[in-house]
């Protein structure tokens, strides 16, 4: 594997910097990439005061609409020198990938939109993994031939946002778009394979279980331990030599009582649980900014955790009778390590929180 000179100083765009995900990035960079120059930016006002203290330098970007807004952040790659530009918005990478060639310099790392789009849309990526003979749930033609447990979701948007479970006797008078796909609900754990890939090879890859989430019927992961069983490699190798994909990615699973590992979905971008694999001695980063000061922690596990909306979901958990979340983190306090904290990183947590109440 070639490797950029890590010795020469790179300056990279990050944002948006409000995002737990994008505070955890720069922190790790910052720390083991202490000559590279961090630039961040954000469309919340509010962090021109509160952002993170690993921003070399923050930038306000009144956001009118999509494309004034990408044209404010391609005009400050080319006038701030940018090396790198790390969007993670999952919402908003599509947009970016859409305009690449005139990011070419700044996303070299990445992917073209068209295979983002074939690992991102979860119909074409449920026909892929079909051809393929990769485990996947049943897929519904529509909501009349679903049949009880069942999940609607939409095929192009990330995470749980606008994800319907019906478990039991759900009312069915939800009026769907034709964006949304309907899929059998796997019994299991959630858990990932998170991986940077380079032109469909797996640079490095780490597994991770879902301990809690929120909201607790099937939300964001809130708090994450180590998992790995040899499928998810071999289900993410099938998947990128298939679509050979340049950039990061994390394949979300389902593992059943029966050992039997189903693909969700795959979310191809910086996702949110990135820093259970950076806390376990995985840099993701290597390939693009090269060798740094990484160095390999003992062996202990590392569990990492949102703070403090881990602590809402163990509540949640507690109210359902499920003590197993909280018997964990209790267990397992000396290695638990929360992403953002308020005590480590206060204008980059407060700006965190504060985001929640701004549209």
């Amino acid at each position: 594997m070639n490797l950029p000179n890590s010795d020469q100083q790179s300056t990279l765009l990050i944002g948006e910097i409000s995002s737990n995900k994008a505070i955890t990035v720069c922190k790790f960079i910052k720390k083991n990439y202490p000559r590279c120059r961090i630039i961040t930016y954000d469309y919340i006002k509010i962090t021109i005061t509160f952002h993170t203290k690993y921003s070399d330098e923050h930038i306000y970007i009144e956001k009118k609409d999509s494309k004034s807004y990408l044209d404010t952040i391609l005009n400050i790659c080319k006038n701030r020198n940018i090396n790198h530009f790390f969007p993670v918005h999952s919402d908003f990478i599509g947009y970016v990938l859409l305009r690449k060639p005139e990011f070419e310099t700044y996303l070299s790392y990445i992917g073209s939109y068209e295979l983002y789009e074939s690992l991102h849309n979860k119909k074409k990526l449920m026909t892929v993994a079909k051809e393929l003979k990769i485990p996947i749930p049943i897929n519904y033609k529509n909501l009349a031939e679903s049949k009880i447990p069942f999940i609607a979701k939409p095929s192009n948007l990330s995470s749980s946002k606008g994800v319907y479970y019906f478990l039991g006797n759900n009312s069915k008078l939800i009026n769907f778009d034709s964006n949304y796909i309907f899929q059998q609900y796997v019994d299991g754990f959630g858990c990932g394979y998170s991986v940077y890939v380079d032109n469909g090879v797996i640079v490095n890859g780490y597994g991770h279980k879902r301990i809690a989430e929120y909201p607790i019927s099937g939300g964001s992961s809130t708090y994450r331990t180590s998992f790995y069983v040899p499928e998810m490699h071999a289900i993410a190798h099938k998947i990128f030599d298939k679509i050979p994909w340049t950039g990061f990615a994390m394949l979300e699973f389902k593992y059943t009582s029966k050992n039997e590992l189903y693909l969700i979905e795959i979310n191809p971008r910086i996702w949110g649980s990135i820093n259970q694999g950076l806390q376990n001695n995985i840099n993701y980063f290597e390939k693009i900014l090269g060798k740094s000061n990484f160095h390999k922690k003992n062996n202990s596990i590392i569990h990492t955790y949102l703070f403090p909306q881990l602590f809402l979901s163990l509540f949640y958990y507690l109210l359902k009778g499920n003590l197993k979340p909280t018997v964990f983190f209790i267990r397992n306090v000396l290695h638990n390590k929360a992403d953002v904290t308020i005590f480590s990183d206060f204008f980059g947590f407060t700006g965190n929180v504060l985001r929640k109440f701004i549209k």
